[in-house]
Order: structure tokens, then sequence, then C-alpha cells
């Protein structure tokens, strides 16, 4: 499903958010003042991206090895200039985004070479306090770590002040908790958590089934069975 909307409603963080959840391949358009650019995803991985004059030119190409030919890149340098151009995306804070899936055919021997997490982490860093209260509004709010959480904090380079935040987060202790045993300025607590989110390494606490019983004595069992013989 293609997903479309405002950058100053949903930023990168929250976008990447929804792709690297669903390993999406497919292309993330960024049009702001006349300046397009091409975000291509595989497996919800950032791969390369491109500027274009008009948007209508990247429907042009299904295959991205003519992408490459186009832009006169190599495969082996791919990632020099994924790295030189992440900078001008990652700083758009304006303009309007669409997501369109599954409409560029990769080749087996291209592979994303910087984690979203990573990306996601770096954005977090830089979240206003307008953007971390749309998730992280409430101080009583508890979080777990997810089950493959190491996995995900690996790809997601943390901080050592990010590990310390991530090592609280234990199923009981609240976001004021952490923030108090921490000694760190809300907003950084606050911003580790959005990211965290984002990258799948903690969720909400779940809430526990509790079982609602009752057991009967035999004696009463007896009064029950006999009351309901005599109606």
């Amino acid at each position: 499903m293609a997903i479309a909307g405002d950058l100053r409603i949903f930023n990168f963080v929250d976008i990447f958010q929804i792709l690297r959840k669903d390993k999406k391949d497919g292309i993330l358009v960024i049009e702001r003042d006349g300046k397009n650019f091409a975000v291509y995803f595989k497996n919800g991985d950032i791969v390369y991206i491109r500027e274009v004059q008009k948007v209508f030119y990247v429907y042009l190409d299904v295959d991205f090895e003519v992408v490459l030919k186009k832009e006169n890149v190599s495969k082996d340098e791919m990632y020099n200039i994924l790295v030189a151009r992440l900078p001008h995306l990652l700083n758009i804070k304006e303009g309007k985004f669409s997501f369109t899936p599954g409409f560029i055919r990769y080749s087996p021997d291209i592979n994303p070479q910087i984690p979203i997490e990573k990306l996601i982490m770096y954005l977090s860093r830089q979240l206003t306090p307008e953007e971390v209260e749309r998730k992280i509004s409430d101080l009583n709010l508890v979080f777990e770590k997810s089950e493959n959480f190491e996995e995900i904090a690996k790809k997601a380079f943390l901080t050592d002040y990010e590990k310390k935040i991530l090592h609280l987060i234990d199923g009981k202790n609240k976001v004021a908790d952490i923030i108090y045993q921490s000694k760190m300025n809300d907003l950084i607590v606050k911003r580790a958590l959005y990211g965290f989110l984002a990258c799948g390494i903690i969720q909400r606490e779940k809430k526990k089934e509790r079982k609602i019983g009752f057991e009967l004595t035999k004696s009463l069992l007896n009064k029950i069975i006999s009351k309901i013989k005599g109606l």
C-alpha cells in the first residue's frame, strides 16, 4: 500500500519506522521547493538517493540497473554517493512525501550498507520537544525490551548514554523512573525512547492477563446443587 503525507506532520523517523517494520522495497519521493529526491529502499533499508528535476522521471525506470546507468554510477560507488547525499535528505523538515512499494527491481547483488536503525537513532537525537511529545507524553508509561532487542540495538549503533537508558528499561520502570535513575535531561531520555520504539528495540508493556475465577467448597457446591434440584 502506498503512503503519502506532509513532513511537518510525519517526520523521517516515523516514515522509516513504517518502512522498516514492513521490510518494504520501493521508492520514497520527497518534494520540496522544486527539488525532488528519490530514495530507493530494499527490505526496508536505503540503498540509494537520487535527485530528479521532475517527479515523473522517477517512475520511468523500473530496473535499478538503469537508474545507476543514468546516474553514471557503478555499484562500487553507491555507498560513497549515498553517504554524501544523506545529510541533504535528512536535513529536510518540510515538504511532501510519497512511498510507492514494489515498483523497482533490484539484482541480488544490490544490498543495503547502512542499517535504517542507525539512521532512525541519528534522527531521534535531533527531535524537537513537540515531536517527542507525540509518543512520549506520559511519564507513567512503562516499556519493555523486544525479544530481539540486542540484535536491533547492534544495528542502531547506540551511544553510551543510550545504552544506559536501555539498561533501565525492564518492564517495571516508568519513564519518570528512567529519567530519575539515569540523571539525564528529560528531552534526552525521551528522544532515546522515541528512537528505541521506532527501531523496534522496545515496546509498550504488554498488559498481563488477569484470570478472574473462584473456588467453591464442597459443602457450598452441594448446597447449590440441592437448591437447583428443589426448583
